[in-house]
């Protein structure tokens, strides 16, 4: 069996920049941002994929911190690639991260274009809760194109309400929040105040919530398996859904060979077991990261590996 490497220092990974030169950083973020936009709506769909790769590829290059972070987690849940693989993987990961980018930045385009480039799966089992008026919790990952779920969204004619936190620049906030919002799609920001209140009408009128639960962010959390190490994953899908006796569906994205994308809607059933557990919550959490680890094993490419996943441990007993 390969050799699993510890668990590495995240704070090696921490970037630590003047403070006084933070304005123009995110001026000059801005001024990129807005460029790229300007690309997004000239160019073709296939050509920004093209851009975004490249655009990963130059990162990759150029980012020490990014390329050795992919590197090390990839040792870490993956201990049986050598290291031709996982560089291959930490390039790719952040080539998709780069399509991604340019593929956001034209949303408008590609929802008018979606039955072009986004297929659905499973999507019958949440347009029949939509149907019946009841709402649903979406559990997702940072995989391939995580934000297509608008187009999806817009096709079922169901509304959903996104829990995300603010980006450091206020500017690019402002920007990608416009993107974001529409008809059938709404923001809450993770931690304020009305967020709960936000959620609970998102559900009571048979809408959807939708939340990432492959991230370590500073939220209440419980520590489940995630490719065989503890994770500190948010427990507020589970929670939630056991609390409220709502739905409980993971969605994910592949991108294709072909540029297109396909969504898969999966339902995360809460069994007598789970109900049964010590901690109901945690036992619901490890169903939901059990669904998000098979989905990534199969495209792992796709997924985030310059995030640090494992920066929390788990309490020492005794």
């Amino acid at each position: 069996m390969p050799h699993r490497p510890t668990l590495p220092d995240y704070k090696a990974f921490s970037i630590h920049h003047p403070a006084f030169l933070k304005p123009v950083r995110q001026a000059l973020a801005y001024l990129l941002a807005r460029a790229l936009l300007a690309l997004a709506n000239r160019l073709s769909v296939p050509r920004l994929q093209w851009l975004g790769r490249t655009l990963g590829q130059v990162v990759y290059s150029v980012s020490k911190r990014d390329r050795r972070l992919c590197d090390v987690q990839l040792a870490l849940a993956l201990p049986e690639l050598d290291d031709t693989a996982r560089r291959r993987l930490g390039r790719a990961c952040l080539q998709h991260q780069g399509m991604t980018l340019m593929e956001t930045l034209a949303m408008p385009r590609l929802r008018r274009e979606g039955a072009h480039w986004l297929s659905l799966e499973g999507d019958q089992a949440l347009a029949a809760l939509h149907a019946a008026g009841r709402g649903a919790i979406l559990v997702t990952a940072h995989v391939a194109n995580w934000e297509l779920l608008l187009i999806a969204l817009e096709r079922l004619r169901i509304h959903g309400l996104a829990v995300l936190s603010t980006l450091t620049n206020p500017r690019i906030n402002k920007l990608i929040g416009g993107i974001r919002r529409f008809e059938y799609m709404d923001v809450a920001e993770r931690g304020s105040q009305s967020s709960p209140r936000q959620l609970l009408t998102s559900l009571k009128r048979g809408g959807v919530l939708i939340m990432a639960n492959d991230v370590d962010i500073d939220a209440k959390g419980v520590f489940v398996d995630f490719f065989g190490i503890p994770a500190h994953t948010p427990r507020a899908p589970a929670s939630l859904a056991l609390k409220l006796g709502s739905p409980l569906m993971t969605y994910f994205d592949a991108r294709q060979p072909d540029g297109t994308h396909l969504i898969r809607f999966q339902e995360v059933p809460v069994t007598e077991a789970i109900r049964a557990a010590p901690d109901p919550v945690q036992a619901l959490t490890q169903a939901i990261s059990d669904q998000t680890e098979a989905h990534i094993r199969a495209h792992p490419e796709q997924w985030a590996w310059n995030h640090p996943r494992w920066k929390r441990r788990p309490a020492r007993r005794g």
